[in-house]
């Protein structure tokens, strides 16, 4: 009998290891040798034994673009390593659909999606969390900087304007506003923005619906 347990701890053991090949390094992670990606297991970095935080902001890295108000994307940390990936979604904005299984190519979808993706793709970005980090489908829930802002610019109208993207797709006539509750820090903003892009006729709100 304890031969038998002896074995079987020796298979657990094996089966681990090759699950999850390498030392972890300081950051709780480590490169897998098979695939060549880092993966997080434990430690502040780790985003599978840490919830995101609200509030926060997190770099990373725009890895593809899915349309036009969601992305994945890799978070970079002060080591230069990375977490792959994230699928983020986001905050305040809702452009039309290109990609949703039960839905046809929205009217003006393909336009927003191109300009995120021209825009966003491979670019180092700055996701701000609000009050719900994560939706129910497990997305994160962020507003996109295009550069880091300061504590001074994170409500500053005119930083917002210029370094915001979900500000840029209102304004640009892109998206629409949409606030689900309780992530609602930048509503107010956004409902100008969009009257703002709508009586300049921008964007989708100059075009008819062939």
């Amino acid at each position: 009998m304890r031969k038998f347990l002896a074995a079987v701890l020796v298979l657990v053991f094996a089966s681990v290891s090759f699950a999850h090949p390498g030392k972890l390094d300081k950051n709780g992670g480590h490169f897998d040798k098979e695939t060549g990606e880092y993966h997080y297991h434990k430690g502040p970095n780790a985003l599978e034994s840490l919830e995101l935080r609200r509030n926060t902001i997190y770099k990373a890295k725009v890895e593809r673009v899915v349309d036009g108000d969601t992305a994945i994307v890799s978070f970079i940390f002060e080591d230069g390593s990375k977490y792959l990936k994230e699928r983020v979604r986001f905050l305040g904005v809702d452009t039309p659909e290109t990609v949703h299984p039960n839905k046809p190519v929205q009217f003006y979808g393909k336009e927003a999606s191109d300009f995120t993706k021209a825009q966003l793709t491979d670019r180092i970005v700055w996701l701000q969390t609000d009050v719900n980090p994560k939706d129910r489908y497990d997305r994160m829930l962020a507003y996109v900087w295009m550069s880091e802002p300061d504590d001074k610019e994170i409500d500053d109208e005119k930083a917002i304007r210029a370094k915001m993207f979900n500000a840029k797709l209102l304004l640009e006539g892109y998206a629409q506003l949409m606030t689900i509750q309780p992530n609602s820090r930048y509503a107010n903003l956004f409902v100008h923005f969009q009257r703002e892009a709508r009586e300049a006729n921008k964007g989708l709100w100059g075009k008819e619906p062939e």
